[in-house]
């Protein structure tokens, strides 16, 4: 029975290992916070233009690397927790308030992560941080499951982004797509305008044809019958004249409306196909109902 309680397995093997791996990268991220903590103070005692040097010449660091560990410091030993409830204690979030000495900084330790994942973490905006921080339990999770779930949430985001994009791009053509019919109607609401005052026109037109017909026939007593035939077909010029005129500009208004509206309804049937089509079908309508009738 002792034989089967001290059997060395590989699986037991690599427990241990981990385990070892896990404490080494907790004792490193708190070092690492600690280095991080004092290089900042140092950075704030030194005279402007002697941070680098003093790097160098004191602690052989590059400006480079003693960013990484500042930023170590800031996020993870500065105790700049989000509100109460943020953080869960498996995410192993620190109590709220800024240590007074370094015995209080020692006695709370750092976070409950390795070093690995710390440094993972810090890839992960600030305001996503403390909360992918409270959803995993980092203390069982491997560096390579940490950087799947980051690059999944990394992910989603983007998903997310790209959604609300869309979305924002769908309202703004169907924004486009009722501007654009407001317009339609305004048109068309002018057309009918002008097809009244055209109307208005020909009952004018056709009040004077009248009164000239009227004139022609007290003339026609008073003047030889070649002068008033004269006169008649004068009439009759100016009357057609003015009837082609009229039909003249109601057509190039009818062909210019109808150029512009094929023009719309082309650049729309490739972002609204389904509307492009109830709009085409209406219009097809239109001109087969107008060519059945005579004119």
């Amino acid at each position: 029975m002792d034989d089967l309680l001290t059997e060395r397995t590989p699986l037991l093997i690599a427990t241990e290992i981990n385990t070892i791996k896990q404490q080494t990268g907790k004792i490193l991220l708190a070092s690492a916070i600690e280095v991080g903590r004092r290089l900042r103070e140092a950075k704030e005692l030194l005279p402007y233009g002697e941070w680098t040097e003093w790097l160098e010449e004191s602690v052989s660091y590059t400006e480079r690397t003693a960013q990484n560990l500042m930023r170590i410091f800031d996020t993870y030993g500065s105790q700049q927790i989000p509100p109460a409830g943020a953080v869960s204690r498996k995410a192993g979030a620190l109590n709220s308030g800024s240590p007074t000495s370094e015995d209080q900084v020692q006695k709370q330790g750092p976070p409950n992560l390795n070093y690995t994942q710390a440094l993972l973490l810090l890839g992960v905006p600030e305001e996503e941080r403390f909360q992918l921080m409270e959803e995993l339990d980092l203390e069982s999770m491997t560096t390579r499951e940490l950087e799947k779930a980051i690059q999944e949430r990394r992910q989603a985001a983007a998903e997310r982004d790209q959604a609300l994009q869309e979305n924002a791009e769908l309202q703004k053509t169907v924004e486009e797509r009722d501007s654009r019919v407001t317009h339609l109607t305004k048109e068309v609401d002018g057309l009918k305008k002008k097809a009244e005052e055209l109307n208005q026109a020909k009952a004018k037109e056709e009040a004077k044809v009248e009164k000239l017909n009227m004139d022609l026939e007290s003339k026609k007593q008073s003047t030889s019958a070649k002068a008033i035939d004269r006169m008649s077909r004068n009439l009759d010029a100016a009357y057609h004249k003015a009837k082609a005129n009229r039909i003249a500009f109601l057509y190039e208004s009818m062909e210019r409306n109808f150029r512009e509206l094929r023009h719309e309804l082309k650049e729309f049937a490739a972002k609204e196909p389904e509307t492009y089509e109830v709009y085409r079908d209406k219009v097809m309508d239109f001109l087969t109902k107008g060519m059945k009738e005579r004119l």
